[in-house]
């Protein structure tokens, strides 16, 4: 459907209008509703990439990545620079199509900065969670079954318990201030421009993800995630269940955290500036 406007020039009459077919002016104004529309410059990146006809290959991008990220850092390694790999490209692989949350504390991040739309934060982590057996279970059928039953302490890459004399307020604290870290780093790198670098943000974010393990693995086993928590002590519980009894930690830590990292966001993007406006 188009608009057509035409210009004559009344001075002339009908025979000089024929013959001056030259100076009729036509203006298309195009008004089809199924041209594609170009995206706003103030419309945020992450629901730009989460757009309604979108969202089912968005889920499914979370629900694979979130299987692949909790395979690779539950099965047993000696390399603890693992997950932090896996990250990085699993982010730069597939932010471009979901935002590489892979995590229900940037998820609620994410959505308390008002960049993710109500239906998004609802399904977002529920994929996750089923991504997150997935991983666990899969990497309980590559497992000896004595891996399992002889030593419950065998899986200890895998599950995320507390070290031992651990107080669980100490706990909780650890994992609220690493998912800060990792969440903050995550909004600051993909929520900061229209255009997101996906590859340098994925290294940005899988860096101090790698870091916060390092510097957490003898306080809680660093784990910033609840989907990667819950699939493990899920296949685990089978055999122990000593993995329930402080597992809140891996919930609650998290997203305290990462709520304290969308505050933080917002007052740097002076999102409540009245709040910091000198008078």
């Amino acid at each position: 459907m188009s608009n057509r406007i035409q210009i004559t020039n009344p001075g002339f009459d009908n025979a000089d209008q024929e013959r001056c077919a030259g100076n009729e002016v036509q203006i298309d104004i195009g008004n089809d509703i199924s041209r594609q529309r170009s995206r706003n410059e103030d419309e945020p990146v992450i629901s730009d990439h989460i757009v309604k006809g979108n969202l089912y290959q968005a889920l499914f991008v979370e629900f694979l990545g979130t299987s692949i990220y909790v395979f690779i850092a539950t099965i047993p390694y000696y390399d603890s620079s693992a997950p932090g790999m896996a990250l990085i490209a699993l982010i730069a692989c597939f932010g471009k199509i979901s935002g590489g949350h892979f995590n229900p504390a940037v998820t609620i991040g994410v959505s308390l900065c008002g960049r993710l739309s109500l239906q998004a934060t609802i399904l977002y982590p529920v994929v996750q969670i089923v991504g997150g057996l997935l991983g666990a279970a899969l990497t309980r059928a590559v497992q000896p079954p004595r891996a399992y039953i002889d030593n419950e302490y065998f899986f200890e890459n895998g599950i995320t318990v507390l070290r031992k004399d651990v107080k669980p307020g100490w706990a909780l604290l650890c994992e609220g201030l690493i998912t800060f870290f990792l969440v903050l780093t995550y909004l600051m790198c993909t929520l900061e421009k229209q255009k997101t670098n996906w590859v340098l943000s994925s290294l940005a974010i899988g860096f101090i993800a790698q870091a916060n393990i390092i510097a957490a693995d003898f306080i809680t086993r660093a784990s910033m995630n609840p989907a990667r928590s819950f699939g493990p002590a899920v296949c685990t519980s089978v055999f122990t269940k000593n993995v329930w009894k402080h597992h809140y930690v891996y919930w609650v830590g998290p997203m305290a955290g990462s709520a304290i990292a969308a505050f933080a966001w917002r007052c740097i993007h002076c999102q409540w500036s009245c709040c910091f406006r000198p008078k």
